[in-house]
């Protein structure tokens, strides 16, 4: 494919669910974030025609979170939209889908707002299936008698709502129960996952100043995210109890694992005929989207999707200035990183007989990751693009490889180029 150019974009500063933004959904967090873009004024914004967006979490009300996102915001109100969801991957995918539209249309002169929102704050609690069936019959036609043998047959606890399920349709499982699953299987300790967690946090911060410009605050008050913990140790991860196995051999806890966080990121793609007029900050290079098989590990496509474009590319991983693996837990980055460096599971698992080197996990995510920033699911894509960008411009170097897996045993790789 033709590397197509990227602006570097900005995104709300995210925070932990429940707290700053409670009040805030997917629209209201997508409107004030693009306002703010637009306040900026670094691309012309009669030249945005195309918005893809995305969000993870099914809110009710809101049918397209794309269009909503134009219509409540300064943006032309003709601007052409479409929502998109590929769970922890959805803002890449936007990326993607625009640099594809730009390869199949590239005498278009015209610019891509994408990104993605994750308000866990506005998931609304979901009714019982039993529960569910009572008012759809009460609100029928049935005869009356139907209605009330099916009122007397719903027990009371019935009537309580639940929260939507983090559960894996396929499996039954968790992401963290898989990702336990994973852990054992490639003997990742407590202590390696609490280090790597340390080191994220440690990374965020000292990256504050650096990552401060691409932030835009949307709430008074919170100009910075508030998820990052610099005075966090070892003894105080190693302190906390296991989330998922609750057994002695558990080992993922709310300290090495992502959190549920609200927050919206986007980015601008540029078309080659816009190249130009706007000047590019960097190219989307190559990308990459695969499936594993859930029962050799859920989380486990990062490693494959990144070595299949490094294989693509003829790249090595020490030909890459910045790796992110996206930390939806440390253990997961962890067994990725185990399993790139093993020929036999690239070739029996992954499929993928390239040898591109040893992959140090002390060259991992320099910046800091989820872990430490939080994972607003719809947003994290973006997020890692802006941040790989304003990487490779703050240090003057040249590629940038970032890596996310995401539920349903899915993943996504993208190679950013500076410009």
């Amino acid at each position: 494919m033709k590397p197509i150019a990227l602006k570097r974009g900005f995104r709300t500063p995210f925070v932990k669910v429940g707290r700053e933004y409670a009040r805030l959904n997917a629209v209201d967090l997508s409107v004030r974030l693009i306002n703010g873009m637009l306040e900026k004024k670094i691309v012309p914004s009669d030249q945005i025609q195309h918005l893809i967006w995305g969000m993870v979490m099914p809110e009710p009300n809101i049918y397209s979170i794309a269009r909503e996102a134009v219509l409540g915001s300064h943006l032309d109100r003709r601007v052409e939209a479409y929502s998109l969801s590929r769970a922890c991957a959805t803002s890449l995918q936007a990326a993607a889908n625009a640099a594809g539209y730009y390869n199949a249309f590239p005498e278009e002169p015209s610019l891509t707002l994408v990104g993605g929102v994750e308000s866990f704050s506005a998931t609304r609690p979901m009714l019982t299936d039993q529960a569910s069936i009572l008012l759809k019959t009460l609100a029928s036609r049935a005869p009356i008698g139907q209605k009330l043998r099916t009122f007397f047959k719903t027990p009371i606890a019935a009537y309580w709502p639940v929260p939507p399920s983090a559960k894996e349709y396929s499996t039954g499982l968790t992401m963290g129960e898989h990702c336990e699953l994973m852990v054992k299987e490639f003997k990742i300790t407590r202590q390696r996952q609490d280090q790597f967690a340390l080191a994220s946090h440690q990374k965020a911060a000292a990256a504050r100043s650096k990552v401060a410009p691409q932030l835009i605050s949307v709430v008074p008050g919170v100009a910075q995210d508030t998820l990052i913990r610099p005075d966090t140790s070892l003894e105080v991860l190693a302190g906390l109890p296991p989330a998922f196995d609750h057994s002695p051999s558990g080992t993922i806890t709310a300290g090495n694992a992502s959190p549920f966080t609200d927050g919206a990121a986007a980015l601008y793609v540029i078309s080659p005929a816009l190249e130009k007029r706007v000047a590019p900050d960097a190219f989307l290079a190559d990308f990459e989207f695969v499936g594993v098989d859930p029962k050799a590990g859920l989380l486990m496509g990062p490693g494959k999707a990144m070595l299949r474009l490094l294989q693509r590319q003829g790249l090595r991983w020490s030909d890459l200035d910045c790796i992110e693996m996206h930390e939806a837990f440390a253990g997961q980055v962890l067994c990725n990183v185990d399993a790139v460096n093993n020929p036999s599971y690239r070739e029996k698992v992954y499929g993928v007989s390239y040898d591109a080197g040893r992959l140090e996990e002390a060259r991992l995510n320099p910046w800091g990751s989820s872990v430490a920033y939080g994972h607003p699911f719809g947003a994290t894509g973006a997020r890692m693009l802006n941040q790989a960008i304003a990487y490779l411009q703050e240090t003057h170097t040249k590629r940038a490889l970032i890596g996310i897996c995401t539920a349903g045993a899915l993943a996504g790789a993208a190679l950013v180029e500076r410009a």
